[in-house]
């Protein structure tokens, strides 16, 4: 049922296909609809919105919190928030008549703890004192702190209007859903900046723990194997993920006649992990795991605050210190600290509870920021991963340098993030055939620094899963809230292959809506495995379909792994692209309904070199020393010595021939004199000047060309660096090539697409991306070559996206392919037109952009953008 009270059918055609158990799992998903979790979420929202009107900044609720407090009111919600969930756990317990030993009687109800219609925060705080004697120590310990520090009549009136909003929310059946505490912690903390702690969706978490716990293989009536079960996040933020595996095993039992409930205690106890740098996380990830059975105690739990920074017993970098197989002792005091008086103690097994090889599941969502910031660093945020917590720039590099000797011996990179830290982390813990279930950011699938994650994955784990989404828009193609950029799913066995290197690569068509469908889309996901599906290497002839009922979900390729560089099978929504540029890049042009004809195609770095970094042209070191020999001055006078095109100026660049847009001039020191040193530097970097530049940031749905052509040796800056040739012939094949529609496809293919709309590449990876082999054109075709591109340099090309109506873009590939082909060119120009429609309709290459250029006599417009009805020009 939709919110208006009208019906939706699911799937929208056909029917699922099951037994018994599978309609069980059906009908518990349907019991909460997404729609009333989202109203339940915003009813909560002006309740701890109200509720944080009422407290002054200054309270001294950040050190309860371990944060910073802020006049913008972030930690009092937050604080709020503690309230408002104990409040509503503090009833799930009185509902369920848990007893109190201590006491000899059962929890009272919160409203029977009211005086005159209004709260006593002193026999709120005594009576989760009283629960905290038999556990629920994460949940009540933070909300009594908290209470205890506010002023008695602020404290009672928060009580009351936090009161009101649980007791709508529990009518509304808020304590049968697992969703709702992650999705009001997300919609209220509005300032990740720094620890980029987001939230993973519920429809996402439904997905990715049905992929790490199939019901179909495995025993799940064991109930002895499986209370012996580990199950780690060791960055749970919310507890989404944690929550959901454990959801997941507990229903599984239950559909196989175990009772769930009986493995409640060990696995809290024993089984399950949660570790996060922020106690509100560890707050909510114990109230949502604790919450599955309220009525159910449990002698202790592995939830515990990391501690993060510089404290009294050194440096830590939160659950990374867990890199160490053993942790120091000054890792674990700091730990103990951080956990509280009732916690310390179980502090110190957690070497014991979290040792390397020692876990069944590990599911995360890591932090994804950089420790680099080459571009636009603040004085005082030098290393923005480690910036959490108001760290000082001298902190950040400590802890940047306490991690470096973590990641001694192992995968991680700075420049790609936090991310792949945590990856390495998930590694030691697995133990053999453990099962990772990670989100990450799309770059670990193409990145240059996410190199070595990938030989990790590639070499030691076997029945690799990796799912992204087709979307237009970069949000739409996230598994997370509010990152920002297009991610991906890794499922995997931490076993190494025994045959062929290989993984399942499903590409989506959209995000899941719901829990429903994503726990759906799991079962037909491995359903599809197990039947078999299609192979990418076969040719340009479609992927399986992934569907619920009769309606298409997405598509699914099995493909060989790379020994080294990307996996390039990624959010792609036609799949015989990915067929037709896969054959490109390894030789062949295939596309689908032609004979496949073989072109010479090999890496960039064989047929030129590239140009330096921009660093190195105009850089500034860290400790204030010259990197660069130059400055970069704007606009290009003519005469100047240093010629250098910098930045994209789009109107600018729709001809092959651009002109420099900036200069350089060499630095000088005090007395204007140029220290010899400098000099010679300078002289190597003009001596990497040319004529041909590479587009590196392309704007897939704006820019127009690959490669631009400067009439002068140029400066490469940092969105155009050089490429250089050592014949100035194979410049013009290169040029033509590579702004051919196979040049700019192999472009798509090869660069890292996490943001709409936009292929992005590396100095490091350009090197690898596949392009023409100009050695092994004649001397005619090298000068039919120049001719064409004499013959195009005046005419203006559409941005890629609209390269299905760009009449120089198909005359640029007519010409070049006659030149390369001979006569197999001619049968070529209906199936080219084709391509050209797929990669202009094609949602990574077009990114929802609501507008197109129009060509005009004096310049250039803005038009309404095509339709994706839109047929050949």
């Amino acid at each position: 049922m939709n919110a208006d009270g009208t019906h939706a059918r699911f799937p929208r055609s056909g029917w699922i296909t099951g037994g018994i158990r599978e309609l069980a799992l059906l009908i518990h998903r349907c019991t909460v609809p997404a729609w009333q979790v989202d109203d339940m979420a915003d009813e909560l929202a002006r309740g701890v919105l109200e509720a944080t009107a009422l407290v002054d900044f200054g309270a001294g609720l950040g050190e309860v919190l371990g944060q910073e407090d802020d006049d913008k009111g972030q930690t009092r919600r937050m604080a709020m928030t503690v309230l408002a969930d104990a409040l509503v756990f503090h009833s799930a317990l009185a509902e369920a008549r848990l007893h109190l030993p201590a006491e000899g009687r059962a929890v009272k109800p919160p409203e029977d703890l009211r005086l005159r219609g209004r709260f006593s925060p002193s026999r709120l705080r005594d009576e989760w004192e009283a629960i905290l004697e038999v556990n629920y120590w994460p949940i009540f310990h933070t909300a009594r702190r908290i209470l205890k520090r506010l002023p008695t009549t602020v404290a009672g009136e928060v009580l009351n209007v936090l009161w009101n909003t649980a007791e709508a929310l529990i009518v509304h059946g808020v304590t049968r859903s697992h969703d709702l505490t992650g999705t009001i912690f997300q919609r209220l903390i509005a300032d990740r900046k720094f620890l980029a702690t987001f939230y993973t969706r519920p429809a996402a978490a439904a997905l990715l723990t049905g992929l790490a716990m199939p019901m179909r293989q495995r025993d799940w009536s064991n109930a002895d194997a499986l209370a012996g079960q580990r199950i780690g996040d060791f960055a749970c933020g919310t507890g989404t993920l944690l929550s959901s595996a454990y959801a997941r095993l507990g229903l599984l039992h239950q559909v196989h006649g175990g009772n769930p409930v009986d493995l409640h205690p060990t696995m809290m106890k024993e089984g399950l992990v949660g570790l996060d740098v922020l106690p509100v996380a560890v707050h909510l990830t114990a109230a949502m795991l604790a919450g599955m059975y309220p009525q159910t105690p449990f002698d202790g739990e592995c939830l515990l605050t990391m501690p993060y920074g510089r404290n009294a017993h050194g440096v830590n970098v939160g659950s990374l210190d867990l890199l160490e197989e053993q942790p120091t002792f000054e890792a674990m005091e700091a730990a103990a600290e951080k956990a509280g008086p009732m916690a310390a103690e179980r502090v110190h097994g957690l070497p014991f509870k979290v040792a390397h090889g020692t876990f069944d599941i590990v599911i995360m969502n890591p932090p994804f920021k950089r420790a680099t910031s080459h571009e636009g660093a603040h004085k005082n945020v030098p290393n923005p991963a480690f910036a959490a917590f108001e760290e000082s720039a001298e902190g950040q590099r400590l802890i940047s340098t306490r991690l470096k000797h973590l990641n001694r011996k192992g995968s991680g990179h700075g420049n790609a993030g936090l991310a792949t830290h945590f990856v390495d982390l998930v590694h030691r813990k697995l133990k053999h055939s453990g099962k990772l279930a990670l989100v990450l950011p799309l770059s670990a699938l193409s990145g240059k620094a996410w190199e070595k994650v990938r030989a990790l994955w590639r070499t030691k784990y076997t029945n690799i899963t990796v799912v992204t989404i087709a979307g237009s828009g970069t949000h739409a193609r996230s598994f997370s809230a509010d990152t920002g950029m297009a991610e991906c799913m890794i499922v995997a066995d931490r076993k190494p292959p025994t045959g062929p290197h290989q993984a399942t690569f499903v590409m989506l068509a959209e995000q899941s809506p719901d829990p429903l469908v994503g726990a759906q889309l799991a079962t037909a996901i491995t359903d599809a495995i197990v039947k078999g599906v299609e192979v990418l290497e076969n040719g340009p002839h479609g992927a399986t379909s992934i569907r619920i009922g009769n309606t298409h979900y997405g598509h699914a390729f099995n493909g060989n792994l790379p020994t080294s560089g990307p996996w390039w099978l990624a959010g792609i929504a036609d799949p015989t692209l990915a067929q037709i540029a896969y054959q490109l890049a390894h030789g062949h042009l295939w596309i689908d309904g032609t004979d496949a004809l073989p072109l010479p195609l090999v890496p960039i770095r064989d047929v030129g070199a590239r140009g330096p970094i921009h660093r190195d042209i105009n850089g500034i070191n860290a400790n204030g020393s010259i990197r660069g020999p130059f400055d970069k001055l704007p606009g290009c006078p003519p005469g100047t010595a240093y010629p250098t095109l910098w930045n994209h100026h789009t109107k600018r660049e729709r001809r092959l021939v651009v002109e420099p847009d900036s200069h350089c001039s060499i630095r000088t020191v005090v007395g204007g004199k140029v220290p010899e040193p400098i000099r010679e530097r300078a002289a190597k970097v003009w001596a990497t000047a040319g004529r041909i530049h590479y587009n590196l940031d392309f704007q897939l749905n704006a820019n127009s060309l690959a490669v631009a052509f400067t009439e002068r040796p140029t400066i490469g800056g940092r969105a155009w660096p050089t490429v250089l040739f050592e014949d100035p012939r194979h410049e013009y094949a290169f040029a033509l090539w590579c702004n051919s529609t196979l040049g700019l496809m192999l472009h798509w293919w090869s660069s890292n697409k996490s943001q709409a709309g936009r292929g992005t590449t590396t100095l490091t990876a350009l090197p690898d991306f596949p392009t023409l082999d100009v050695r092994t054109l004649d001397d005619r075709q090298l000068a039919e070559c120049e001719a064409a591109f004499n013959d195009l340099r005046a005419r203006r090309f559409l941005p890629f996206n609209q390269l299905h109506e760009d009449p120089a873009r198909t005359e640029l590939d007519r010409r070049l392919l006659a030149i390369i082909l001979g006569p197999p060119a001619l049968t070529l120009e209906e199936p080219l037109q084709r391509l050209r429609l797929k990669l202009a309709h094609e949602p990574q290459i077009d990114g929802g952009k609501k507008s197109k250029v129009v060509f005009t006599k004096h310049g250039e417009t803005t038009g309404p953008a095509k339709s994706r009805r839109d047929g050949p020009a």
